[in-house]
């Protein structure tokens, strides 16, 4: 069965061009360890993570490439900022569109927390910050563009109030749109958690932390374990990027995704183009249509090309499942694992039908996801 595949809010799909035969090349002629052996094949498959790294340094504005250290995933990495900055004496701040990669970490680690408001469209409302800081609050966290809703948030404007106000930074990047930047120096940002599988255009299991150089010295590890340096100590070496990659990394996924950010450093402007275009297409079609309301932006201005759409007279799910039957449209339906987010724009539990486009979605497929939609709500009303 043909299929369209509208679930990149997920995962990127299909991945940047170059990805897979830089991974193929990569396990065939080089997948030796790093850090471990004294042997040339070891050194150059250092300095193949160390390229990938320097990308990443400079598309997210670090001070110095070792402050780019490797994670799993995004999760991890946002587990290893909460689990190494706070504990139960402390209070952060986190927006009402937040991802359970970070309201689960606080919650089970017994963290205090308050959420700052968010509009209907799920904007944070950054003029309610001042009302929830206390002597204990310590950072504000905050996603860079929800998963639900596709809003961008004025990050730049809620780091200037962090400093006022003597807090930490720290941003969950998961969903950055490459029109959107983010640099840890320019913004005044103290940590960026990234994910390489997603718009980044690489492959699952690789992500990682962008660390401000305070941070970096506060921020204690979450995982402890070999690292080929220091190998005569207890603890964990206290320089970068040893100190949070403890045992062996996702290597060939670091090489897929050094590949998709030449990929995008090279298509960056055409990718950013086609989704914008494609995304106001499928979006003007949902605001046309009364029997669906968009949920989040109904602008171009401050949202990425995620759309989630509730049926208020119909079930959800119901109408996700019959658009996979009729044309073979794969959304994604439900909560999205951000629950404090659905209940912030009053779609929990129903939850919503999310679209989410990616480089690789075409006009065509588009025009036949919108003439779908038309007739599978034609069928389902009619029942």
């Amino acid at each position: 069965m043909k299929t369209i595949y509208l679930d990149n809010g997920a995962t990127s799909w299909p991945k940047a061009p170059p990805v897979a035969s830089a991974m193929l090349t990569f396990i065939t002629d080089h997948a030796v360890n790093i850090g471990r052996g004294g042997y040339d094949r070891a050194y150059e498959t250092a300095g193949l993570i160390d390229e990938c790294r320097d990308k990443l340094g400079t598309f997210f504005g670090a001070s110095n490439s070792r402050n780019v250290t490797f994670t799993l995933n995004v999760t991890h990495a946002l587990n290893t900022l909460i689990a190494g900055l706070f504990t139960t004496d402390d209070h952060v701040l986190v927006s009402g569109m937040e991802h359970n990669a970070v309201m689960r970490p606080l919650t089970r680690l017994g963290i205090p927390y308050s959420i700052i408001p968010c509009n209907q469209e799920g904007k944070v409302q950054l003029e309610y910050i001042p009302s929830l800081v206390n002597r204990k609050t310590k950072a504000i966290i905050m996603t860079q563009a929800s998963n639900v809703t596709g809003t961008i948030q004025p990050v730049q404007e809620a780091a200037f109030i962090a400093k006022q106000y003597g807090l930490l930074i720290l941003i969950d990047a998961a969903q950055l749109p490459l029109s959107s930047t983010l640099s840890i120096h320019e913004d005044g940002l103290d940590a960026i958690a990234f994910t390489g599988h997603k718009s980044l255009l690489g492959p699952q299991g690789v992500g990682g932390l962008v660390l401000s150089d305070q941070l970096a010295h506060l921020l204690k590890p979450w995982a402890c374990g070999g690292t080929g340096s220091k190998s005569d100590l207890l603890e964990m070496p206290e320089f970068l990027p040893d100190k949070f990659e403890a045992g062996t990394q996702n290597l060939p996924g670091i090489i897929g995704l050094s590949a998709a950010l030449d990929y995008i450093q090279e298509n960056k402007e055409s990718i950013i183009k086609t989704e914008h275009s494609l995304t106001q297409s499928l979006l003007t079609y949902f605001l046309s249509d009364s029997r669906m309301q968009v949920v989040g932006p109904k602008n171009m201005v401050a949202r990425t090309s995620v759309i989630s759409v509730d049926l208020p007279s119909l079930d959800n799910a119901q109408f996700a499942d019959a658009l996979f039957l009729d044309a073979g449209i794969e959304t994604r339906v439900g909560l999205h694992c951000a629950p404090i987010a659905h209940r912030t724009i009053g779609t929990f539990p129903r939850g919503t039908v999310r679209f989410s486009l990616g480089h690789a979605t075409t006009e065509q497929e588009i025009l036949t996801t919108i003439e779908s939609c038309k007739r599978v709500l034609d069928t389902l009303h009619a029942e």
